[in-house]
């Protein structure tokens, strides 16, 4: 490791800014590790994150899931990263798992005229889940990515809690809200105490080999063409349904070919002439219709909630901050907990574009409370 790479390393670990790799509640914990499972995606954030671990005296085992969706060069780049690291590569296959678990969810939010985001529900059921646990059958004591967040000591209690990444441009805890508790004691972080150009400038110095991008697809199974052309290609064209296009006054504007090709809050590509820009205020699955409006009407006093995953259990009537989106800025609201893992979120001020199918995610400060999936919204 270059010396200005590895004295800037161990002096964050030294001034003790984050626990070594924010992950676990102890220095004592991270050393104790014999073995680490690392999942390889062939990008610039996984690949550092393996070099580290092997830097702090772990075992590290590669592990790679192949979908079925990336093309043969992604594991040419896999295979020069891990001889550069020296370390086992392990192609786990989990085609047909992420097809059921991943892309039929997304296929089938689409069909209910919905915005899904399959990041959110892969990384516990797939990365978190069935990846995790080949790593673990394959002897590993824990279970690292190169997601920008944190595992850091639960400031309501005894445990571990997820945070945000120190990196607020980058920060993944969003995506990985839904995570099981008792896993966070196995599991691994290590970016989420530096920064993307601190990744990237040490990337640079030790020279690792990665691909020209040098970054993996945010949602991996799209191909270039985008979701349009993938929802063509998985449903023969069935998402091709000619419907309306309405005001908030249930006036034809214009018609549409496809209730999948629109979400809500779009402004271009509606292509109807106005005083002012439209907007996609929402979908109406049952009727085929897309209703438009214009920017004031996209705000929402509140949303439904379900499927809500908590790390807490006493956050009925709790005022909380809520992200709506990954992009979106958090905002305070107040929570009100249902049976059967539901929940109603008013906010504090009106919020834009709510989005069904979108995950609305919990937090106090850096920490993840817990976090569900957006079903309706109201004025």
């Amino acid at each position: 490791m270059p010396a200005s790479v590895y004295f800037w390393y161990f002096n964050r670990l030294l001034n003790r800014q984050a626990p070594p790799f924010g992950a676990c509640a102890t220095a004592g914990q991270v050393l104790s590790l014999k073995t680490v499972a690392i999942a390889l995606s062939g990008g610039i954030d996984s690949a550092l994150t393996a070099y580290l671990l092997k830097k702090e005296g772990h075992n590290v085992l590669g592990l790679h899931a192949d979908f079925g969706y990336r093309d043969h060069s992604s594991q040419t780049w896999l295979a020069r990263i891990t001889d550069f690291l020296q370390i086992p590569l392990n192609i786990i296959s989990l085609k047909e798992d992420f097809q059921k678990q991943v892309v039929d969810y997304f296929v089938s939010e689409y069909r209910r005229g919905r915005t899904p985001n399959p990041c959110v529900l892969c990384n516990p059921s797939i990365k978190f889940g069935l990846l995790y646990q080949n790593g673990i059958h394959l002897g590993a004591d824990a279970f690292a990515t190169g997601h920008y967040a944190r595992v850091l000591p639960a400031p309501w209690g005894e445990g571990l809690a997820l945070a945000r990444g120190i990196d607020s441009n980058k920060d993944q805890s969003y995506f990985l809200h839904r995570l099981g508790a008792s896993k966070l004691n196995r599991i691994l972080l290590p970016l989420g105490v530096w920064t993307k150009d601190q990744v990237r400038k040490m990337v640079q110095e030790i020279g690792l080999p990665i691909p020209p991008d040098g970054e993996s697809q945010d949602i991996c199974f799209l191909p270039k063409g985008g979701y349009r052309e993938f929802l063509r290609r998985q449903t023969g064209r069935e998402l091709d349904k000619a419907g309306d296009i309405i005001n908030l006054k249930e006036e034809k504007l214009a018609g549409h070919c496809g209730l999948y090709a629109y979400t809500v809050g779009q402004r271009r590509g509606l292509g109807i002439p106005a005083s002012e820009p439209y907007y996609v205020i929402r979908l109406e699955p049952e009727n085929n219709r897309v209703v438009i409006g214009f920017k004031t009407d996209l705000e929402s006093a509140g949303c439904r909630l379900s499927g809500l995953h908590l790390f807490r259990n006493d956050l009925d009537e709790a005022e909380i901050w809520v992200q709506i989106r990954y992009r979106h800025k958090p905002v305070q609201a107040t929570i009100k907990i249902e049976k059967e893992g539901r929940g109603v979120l008013h906010f504090h001020k009106p919020q834009k574009a709510v989005t069904p199918g979108q995950a609305a995610v919990l937090y106090e400060g850096d920490y993840v409370l817990g976090g569900g999936w957006i079903e309706e919204t109201w004025k």
